[in-house]
């Protein structure tokens, strides 16, 4: 059942990539924490993306999927030709277990971004609202890089 699962997201991503490569708003690469595997991000504007992250946590398979608002004016800029925007949003985890983990993620984080280079260092925290099989709560941590084609 999960190699369905973890199937059919593989072919979604390929999918998005060779649709989203032309305009580079499309960044993957890899997630270091909660979970560990890789991740994708899709910016729909200037303001607003959607990303999601593929990986294992303890042992588990691991889904995420998050709609984020970016905040580019928040932080100041230290260095010409670097952007810190903040970023916050909402989002859902599925972790397989012994019965799927579902849950609503409330993330916020900071990414740099180079304006000669494409690509995002990032680093965000989640807490999570655990919705089944019961209730409860988690907490998601980590760190990635993506390169935008």
């Amino acid at each position: 059942m999960v190699m369905r699962y973890a199937l059919s997201v593989l072919l979604l991503a390929a999918a998005a990539v060779a649709a989203a490569a032309a305009n580079e708003k499309f960044g993957a690469g890899v997630v270091l924490g909660v979970p560990f595997g890789v991740t994708a991000k899709y910016w729909l504007d200037s303001r607003y993306a959607v990303q999601g992250h593929l990986g294992v946590s303890e042992g588990d398979f691991t889904m995420n999927a998050d709609f984020l608002k970016n905040f580019d004016q928040v932080l100041p800029r230290k260095r010409a030709g670097t952007r810190l925007p903040l970023y916050a949003g909402l989002g859902l985890k599925f972790k397989t277990e012994t019965r799927t983990f579902v849950g609503i993620r409330f993330v916020g984080g900071v990414s740099m971004f180079h304006s000669t280079k494409p690509l995002e260092f990032f680093a965000e925290v989640a807490p999570v609202l655990r919705l089944a099989p019961n209730e409860g709560g988690a907490f998601d941590g980590a760190v990635g890089m993506r390169r935008y084609f």
